[in-house]
């Protein structure tokens, strides 16, 4: 008991800063993704060295800027939360301990409840959860006992230096402590009240980072011991590894890693009948029945249905085309069906939203001549403009089809498109053997960034060429 203790008395003596209840704001209007963070111990005091404004400690602060700056097509808001976050010292020394408890069990409360009314007051949004030491201690506990209807909504949990650390526990399990770290929660459950279970089906979700000797959560009790002077370095040591995360690239590279797992969403913007590209759309399993994938973009009045199979990769929503300018809910939902086309019963699994911006009038597609015969030019101009989007289209690709047919395209043609979103006229010569009915001509405006092609698209309306004698 002794040794126990004084260990403890130690780590607090490193980490130690006055105790003061955290303030924080209301998260706000419903949006995309929220990014809920809780501080470490003391960090929501302003003595405290990695205290931030946002209230959520230097940290989290550092993974929630990496995770909003890397977010395509999402927009993520920050709540901190509002409990204590109550320093180790002097409530990690013993018969005090209890004060730390208490904070952090009051956390994991207001957690429970804050996500429990989040998630009925905004449907449709997103959660990221991230806490760093005590912080990290109570989001663990909370996903613990946390049933499907909150952690469905969570698309990534990052932990940083977890008090409460499982060895080979599910998820990732990064830094250079390696997989058979173990916080020091669970080396002293009698005072901690660690449970110890794994995170089991979230696991995909969890992303923990402890580095090598952090006396948090890679805590080694041989050798983090106060009753020797090697030992009393080893906890300096490990102490100054646990504040030492803020610094060098981690923190970044977990928040890269973060929003990969949000689902983006292309082109959210453009003219009227525009249509979004959305990745990452991973539907549950259900033991009984089929699970459609039900789309309604902006403007839309009926949605569309599809079996998930159609969208393994991700979904298409397109807007209405005779939308009229203005911004729109758009989205994506999960629902189970007893039939494998038809949506029976209706019951959503998940869901995906955000918004989609009309900017202007859907454009029409010029074509000259009206009339035309095989072996003559067709040229396909732009009536209006590819529109404006986050990253402006780069190629609109013109494809002919026979009208009665239908089929491949006849033929087709690309061309480069403007910043402006303009581009030039497209020539086709009309091949022998085609259009027995007259053509049907299509274009769209397709956008890439960087090297990888946005799948969304910007159609127009379709022309047709009659067959002259």
């Amino acid at each position: 008991m002794k040794r126990i203790l004084s260990t403890l008395a130690l780590v607090a003596a490193i980490l130690a800063v006055p105790a003061a209840p955290a303030q924080a704001a209301g998260p706000g209007k419903c949006g995309d993704v929220l990014f809920v963070g809780a501080a470490g111990s003391g960090e929501a005091d302003k003595g405290w060295p990695g205290y931030d404004k946002s209230g959520m400690g230097a940290e989290v602060t550092a993974v929630y800027k990496a995770v909003k700056a890397k977010a395509e097509g999402r927009t993520v808001t920050s709540y901190a939360l509002p409990y204590r976050a109550a320093p180790v010292l002097p409530t990690m020394i013993y018969p005090g301990i209890g004060t730390f408890m208490e904070s952090l069990i009051a956390g994991e409360g207001k957690l429970n409840e804050f996500l429990f009314d989040r998630i009925r007051q905004c449907p449709r949004e997103r959660l990221v959860l991230a806490g760093f030491s005590q912080g990290a201690m109570v989001i663990h506990r909370s996903m613990q006992i946390l049933g499907s209807r909150v952690t469905d909504r969570i698309d990534a949990i990052v932990l940083i230096g977890d008090g409460d650390r499982l060895p080979h526990d599910d998820g990732q399990l990064l830094g250079s402590a390696g997989a058979e770290a173990k916080g020091v929660g669970l080396w002293y459950p009698k005072f901690s009240l660690a449970g110890g279970a794994k995170f089991g089906a979230i696991g995909g979700r969890v992303f923990s980072l402890c580095n090598s000797l952090d006396i948090v959560c890679d805590h080694r009790p041989g050798l983090h011991n106060a009753a020797t002077p090697a030992g009393r370095v080893a906890m300096s040591v490990g102490a100054a590894v646990h504040m030492s995360y803020r610094v060098g690239p981690q923190l970044g590279e977990l928040g890269a890693k973060v929003a990969a797992k949000l689902p983006k969403v292309y082109r959210t913007s453009g003219r009227a009948g525009f249509v979004s590209y959305v990745t990452g759309v991973t539907c549950p399993a259900v033991s009984s029945g089929y699970v459609l994938v039900v789309t309604r973009g902006a403007g839309q009045g009926v949605p569309g249905v599809e079996s998930y199979d159609e969208f393994s990769s991700g979904a298409w929503v397109g807007s209405s085309g005779n939308a009229v300018p203005g911004s729109y809910p758009a989205s994506v939902v999960c629902e189970a069906s007893t039939d494998p086309n038809v949506r029976t019963g209706g019951r959503s699994l998940s869901t995906y939203s955000f918004t989609q911006t009309v900017t202007t009038a859907r454009p029409v597609l010029g074509v000259s001549p009206a009339a035309a015969r095989p072996g003559q030019v067709l040229t396909v101009t732009d009536g209006g403009g590819c529109g404006a989007y986050p990253t402006p289209a780069q190629t609109a690709e013109v494809s002919v089809y026979d009208a009665v047919r239908g089929g491949k395209p006849v033929v087709e043609g690309t061309t480069a498109v403007t910043v402006a979103g303009r581009w030039n006229a497209v020539r086709l010569v009309l091949p022998a053997g085609s259009g027995t009915g007259g053509w049907r001509v299509a274009a769209t405006c397709r956008a890439a960034k960087d090297d990888t092609p946005d799948q969304s698209y910007q159609p127009y309306p379709t022309a047709t060429v009659a067959l002259t004698g």
